[in-house]
């Protein structure tokens, strides 16, 4: 399996915001075996606070138990850091929530159950995109 060269030459870590703990778990597991620096949360305004004192390149939201919540707290990240990337990750049986966070702009939408490796690519883009505003940013 490839790792994530691109994660070794860059100071950005991702945020996951999750309210299922096993799901959070899991995922920071597996995130951190290919190389990506990992935050996590269940907690809004933990995640707040965390993009605002570290240098977040993404951020990876899980609608499925937040859900209206996930969505104003992806309101927040796109107010108050407009250029971290966000991929969301929710069930089936609310595909509103998916519809309502890419109208507000995610880069991604990952319905559960999802492909891993699929997930990793997104998170790649997310860390290429985040360089690119990074860049125009500054």
């Amino acid at each position: 399996q490839r790792h994530f060269e691109l994660m070794e030459t860059m100071a950005h870590y991702i945020l996951l915001i999750e309210s299922d703990n096993s799901l959070r778990s899991a995922l920071a597991q597996h995130l951190r075996q290919e190389g990506v620096r990992v935050y996590e949360t269940d907690q809004a305004e933990e995640a707040v606070a965390t993009l605002g004192r570290f240098q977040v390149g993404s951020v990876l939201l899980g609608l499925k138990e937040l859900k209206r919540s996930g969505i104003n707290l992806l309101r927040t990240i796109r107010e108050q850091f407009p250029n971290v990337n966000v991929i969301t990750i929710n069930s089936g049986e609310r595909l509103d929530l998916s519809i309502e966070a890419m109208r507000l702009g995610v880069l991604d939408d990952f319905m559960i159950p999802f492909d891993i490796e699929e997930l990793i690519a997104g998170i790649r883009r997310a860390f290429s995109g985040s360089d690119q505003n990074g860049e125009s940013a500054s």
